[in-house]
């Protein structure tokens, strides 16, 4: 009931969010037309504080334009000496009164965009009583119809200009006139006749120089008033956006949480049901935003130099994770005259990318198979324009309805929505994405014979170059040759970091996940694998046990290959898992080359090994020897960026990890403990800090004696090097980032 009455208003809110989005002209009442094409939001950014000032959570809080860059996780905003001096008040009284209050920071002008800066206090409720507030720092640029209003007043001033300009000529003429009429009486007459012509057209102008002046004020007033409105919506959609993630994100955060406490079967099926709605109500919020941000004409493709093949292999690696019960294949065709570098924005080309790989997964059965190719059109004038094709084995397209898809809120079919979910917005964003780079797109498809979406971008070209980087000890183990590989693990980073790895050196592997010993007993007797990589410590079965299970499958399913992935490098840990039936063992971190090794040895590929450099990376280690993260530069295939994102998430992981510990040793629950420690371990090793590990296999071995030393000082301890470690390691990288850029 408590799912269905969460889930029920999460949909009630988005209804009223999207008809008011959508809402772009004034009624016919309304004395002005008000164009809303012409707003964006450019950067937001939030900082979450408790009731007491101190702040607890940041998102993207390192953006240098956010305007209270200078609180820091765990300081109190109290004590913040920014230029903001009554920041303090501001979030007392969000506090006090319950009510969210917006503090307009700083609003510039140059030429006719205007950028201004505001904070917005909201509280954080939870059944009546304030937990904390968040500030939200957007940024916004408006560009209006000012211009347009303006140029129309200016020609109406010159008009002005021009009929006062004739009134004084005529003035003149008369002047002159009556002077004439003076020395000769006998073109009296006819003088008279001028001037009263002459009276007639000044009279005349007069009247249509009132009629600019009234145009003129009802301009300006049109032009404050659509400015107004202009402001008041960059408010709302803000403040709305705002409003809806704050208690979507407690959802998903908490139902996350919830997964975690080891539900019954039917908990389990409500809470994942949740974590879906809230995951496709958050996909449908940024559709929304995005579709709003396209059609204001306030997205700005960026000119970035990136890997292309690099950027195509992430996107389908995040595509490919087996979702829905579906088997997906993904098979990627680059041909030979598509550069290795080229210049574009490669978050709007991956944005392209997934949402076309996503609809083919969507409208797939179990076996879902796709292709994606990409191949070189023409090179001209430093540009490039690159054709690609997403072909899927899905259910098709009727013929009469191929011409709708690219509609905004538009599906094939009028049960498609209700039977496969989804805004039908996809497609219209992807759509006006290629348009934005010269480009088109189109489909072929027929019901039941899947469909193939065709479109080209036109980019510049790029430096061919490649970046200068430490060389790595590495042999070259690349391979296409077909793999089918199941990855026992639990953990989603780990998932995520062997995932990256294998498809970075075979992209023809297709990787099943098994997030427990049990599911993968399962997948094996089910599915002939050329390999299986298990991790050891793993929740409901552990890879020893799962081991055991497969070594008793009385198919030739049971004798694959199975090589242990874990974080315990004891010698006795090696001598268990062979002794449990496994062919081979490999300890966390692994290196690359070490595993790509012994899968070509178990799944019998024979491959001539060239060594490439004997130089041992040694970017990630610190002077001090307090970390190296060289093995997870490796294993992220030395790209800075995606080192830093891994980290990031263990800067969010670690410290439930161990307030979890904490739980689990005040409950006494040795499974858990088990549990918590081995993921610390794992995080630890990948990061190089051999102290914090140390101290992990300390608390295990005092958990083993009767007379132990008091492990709440041991966790302390492990606490504070964490804390003194963590901004040392992103120092680091961040060096790492900036030596690479300026290299290239």
């Amino acid at each position: 009931m408590i799912a269905a009455l969460v889930l029920v208003s999460i949909y009630a809110i988005l209804a009223t969010m999207v008809g008011i989005l959508l809402f772009k002209h004034p009624s016919a009442n309304q004395s002005s037309e008000l164009d809303y094409k012409n707003l964006i939001q450019k950067k937001t950014c939030a900082l979450y504080f408790d009731v007491n000032g101190f702040l607890r959570s940041d998102i993207d809080s390192s953006n240098s334009d956010h305007a209270i860059k200078g609180v820091h996780k765990g300081e109190n905003l109290k004590d913040y000496n920014g230029r903001i001096k009554d920041l303090a008040n501001y979030f007392n009284m969000c506090i006090k009164y319950k009510r969210t209050i917006t503090y307009k920071s700083e609003e510039i002008k140059t030429g006719n965009i205007v950028k201004r800066t505001d904070l917005i206090f909201s509280p954080y409720i939870v059944n009546g009583e304030i937990m904390g507030a968040s500030i939200i720092s957007q940024i916004m640029y408006s560009s209006s119809r000012e211009a347009d209003l303006i140029a129309k007043a200016r020609n109406l001033t010159e008009k002005n200009v021009v009929a006062q300009t004739q009134i004084d000529k005529l003035d003149a003429e008369r002047i002159e006139l009556e002077a004439a009429f003076k020395k000769s009486s006998q073109h009296h007459i006819k003088l008279q006749k001028a001037l009263y012509r002459i009276e007639i057209q000044k009279q005349e102008l007069e009247k249509a120089l009132g009629i600019i002046n009234t145009q003129k004020e009802d301009l300006e007033r049109m032009n404050s008033e659509i400015t107004r409105s202009n402001h008041m919506k960059d408010v709302f959609l803000a403040n709305t956006s705002h409003e809806i993630r704050t208690p979507l994100n407690a959802i998903i955060g908490f139902t996350n949480l919830l997964l975690k406490m080891e539900p019954d079967e039917k908990q389990l099926k409500y809470l994942e049901n949740i974590k879906n709605a809230g995951n496709n109500l958050l996909f449908i919020i940024n559709d929304i935003l995005d579709l709003s941000k396209i059609e204001a004409g306030k997205i700005e493709l960026e000119k970035i130099r990136f890997d292309l093949r690099d950027l195509v292999d992430k996107c389908v690696n995040t595509v490919s994770v087996k979702r829905d019960n579906k088997e997906i294949t993904i098979t990627i065709d680059i041909a030979d005259n598509v550069p290795a570098f080229v210049t574009g924005d490669p978050h709007r080309i991956n944005q392209i990318l997934t949402n076309l790989l996503y609809n083919s997964v969507k409208f797939t059965n179990t076996d879902c198979r796709i292709n994606l190719s990409i191949s070189t059109i023409s090179r001209e004038n430093g540009q490039i324009n690159l054709a690609f094709s997403v072909t899927d084995n899905g259910i098709g397209i009727p013929k009469e309805k191929l011409s709708d898809i690219f509609m905004s809120f538009t599906q094939a079919n009028e049960d498609t929505t209700r039977k496969y979910g989804g805004t039908g917005l996809g497609l219209s964003i992807t759509k006006q994405l290629v348009e934005m780079y010269g480009g088109k797109i189109e489909v072929e498809s027929e019901l039941n014979h899947g469909a193939t979406f065709r479109f080209n971008l036109i980019l510049d070209e790029a430096d061919e170059k490649t970046d200068a980087k430490e060389p790595v000890a590495s042999s070259d183990f690349s391979t296409d040759a077909p793999l089918h590989i199941l990855l026992a693990e639990d953990n989603y980073i780990n998932q995520q970091l062997a995932i990256d790895t294998l498809k970075s050196w075979n992209k023809n592997a297709i990787i099943d996940i098994a997030e427990n010993g049990q599911i993968a007993v399962e997948k094996v007797v089910n599915t002939l694998y050329d390999v299986v990589l298990m991790d050891i410590q793993m929740p409901v079965m552990d890879g020893n046990s799962a081991t055991e299970a497969i070594r008793h499958i009385g198919s030739a399913n049971g004798k694959v290959p199975i090589i242990a992935m874990t974080a315990h490098a004891l010698e006795e840990e090696r001598n268990r898992c062979l002794n449990n039936g496994m062919n081979d063992y490999i300890a966390k971190p692994f290196d690359p080359d070490e595993l790509f090794a012994k899968i070509c040895k178990y799944a019998g590929l024979k491959i001539e090994l060239q060594q490439k450099n004997t130089a041992k990376n040694t970017a990630g280690k610190s002077d001090d020897n307090s970390f190296d993260f060289s093995p997870l530069i490796d294993v992220c295939s030395n790209d800075y960026n995606e080192v830093m994102n891994v980290v990031n998430v263990y800067a969010d992981y670690v410290p439930t990890d161990i307030k979890e510990l904490c739980a689990a040793l005040a409950d006494n629950n040795p499974e858990q403990i088990r549990m918590k420690m081995h993921s610390l371990k794992t995080a630890f090793g990948y990061m190089g800090m051999t102290s914090a590990a140390e101290l992990i296999q300390v608390i295990e071995d005092e958990l083993n004696k009767e007379d132990g030393k008091d492990i709440k000082k041991i966790i302390a301890e492990l606490t504070d090097l964490w804390n003194s470690t963590l901004p040392k390691i992103q120092n680091r990288i961040h060096e790492l980032q900036v030596s690479e850029k300026t290299n290239s």
